[in-house]
């Protein structure tokens, strides 16, 4: 068990560093990062505001978060739940692996990210 939580440890904490450091750069600094796609095309992918989602989440400005990707936003909690419980999984019994309901969910949420990017820039009031 220690070993597969050392396995899960060491990204988290570079991932939670990055992270923190991205959050100062941008707290201090106003630095952000573009969205490529915004930036090459002009439009708006499924993705474009989770940098701004996260920031106001941090300040807990929840309202703000949902405006800037509701999509995601409403879809966190979900996906946090189950990458918590596979995380207890693989710690506590070495199971890897996601079941057949969890692929299908995964596949319908790209479907519902792929209408969301597209309706995002054909709808006006969803940006």
């Amino acid at each position: 068990m220690v070993e597969r939580l050392k396995k899960v440890v060491k990204p988290a904490a570079v991932v939670s560093a990055i992270g923190f450091i991205y959050l100062a750069l941008h707290t201090f600094l106003g630095f952000s990062i573009p969205c490529p796609i915004h930036f090459t095309t002009g439009l708006y992918c499924p993705g474009c505001g989770v940098s701004r989602m996260f920031f106001n989440i941090f300040k807990l400005d929840f309202i703000s978060a949902f405006k800037s990707n509701p999509v995601l936003f409403c879809a966190l909690p979900v996906f946090s739940a189950l990458f918590i419980y596979h995380i207890y999984k693989y710690l506590r019994f070495g199971e890897k692996g996601l079941k057949k309901w969890e692929n299908i969910l995964l596949y319908v949420f790209i479907g519902v990210l792929v209408v969301f990017g597209v309706l995002r820039n054909i709808l006006p009031i969803i940006k």
